[in-house]
């Protein structure tokens, strides 16, 4: 990053360190992308763009790559752009906005700021983003997104279908409208909460580092 970046709570020894982490979450959410369809496929494929995008920004600063920068600026100002209005229009479809996508465009959208050069950012709202990744840090770690009831329901099957008569189907079927339900549900497994709450962690050490 700029100037700041190079303060104690950034020395050079942690840049590699952190961009090795970011490697094997990117590498965890590539294979899942790969392996899944639908809305969990391109879910994992917007962090694994994030995983890439944070180790790049741990191993070439700022000051001595902008050009690489301003492409990165664009690049997840679009993809923030691609994710919130695949969220409204998922929304709509399912009844309500899935937090797991709301999530996923706040941090694409964090992503796009952390592009800019630090002279540029508020203190304030810096501030106010790392407090936001700390809680998410916490959320991915502890497993608390599986605590709510609409991230651990399918999608409703319409009237008079059975989920075993559905493709892909490996369980039994649910009451018809017994509630609201999502195509994107929280991940059960740990080693995807960890990498998750990994990558919150990077971001807001290296947006904490460049005010503190």
């Amino acid at each position: 990053m700029d100037a700041p970046m190079g303060m104690s709570l950034l020395p050079d020894w942690s840049r590699p360190l952190w961009a090795l982490l970011l490697v094997i979450v990117f590498a965890q959410h590539a294979l899942h992308a790969g392996r899944m369809s639908g809305q969990p496929r391109w879910w994992h494929v917007g962090h694994t763009l994030m995983a890439a995008g944070m180790a790049v920004m741990y191993l070439l600063p700022h000051m001595r790559h902008p050009g690489l920068y301003r492409v990165g600026l664009v690049l997840f100002a679009l993809v923030t752009l691609v994710e919130v209005v695949a969220a409204s229009s998922i929304g709509r479809r399912e009844g309500g906005l899935n937090p797991l996508w709301g999530t996923a465009a706040a941090g694409t959208l964090i992503m796009t700021y952390m592009m800019i050069p630090v002279q540029l950012r508020p203190t304030w709202l810096t501030l106010v983003l790392v407090a936001y990744l700390c809680c998410e840090t916490v959320i991915w770690a502890g497993g608390l997104w599986q605590r709510l009831p609409s991230s651990r329901i399918r999608p409703r099957i319409p009237s008079g279908v059975e989920l075993s008569e559905a493709p892909g189907a490996a369980g039994p079927a649910p009451a018809v409208g017994s509630g609201r339900g999502f195509g994107l549900v929280a991940h059960r497994s740990l080693g995807i909460r960890l990498s998750l709450a990994v990558m919150a962690a990077s971001m807001a050490y290296m947006l904490a580092a460049s005010v503190l």
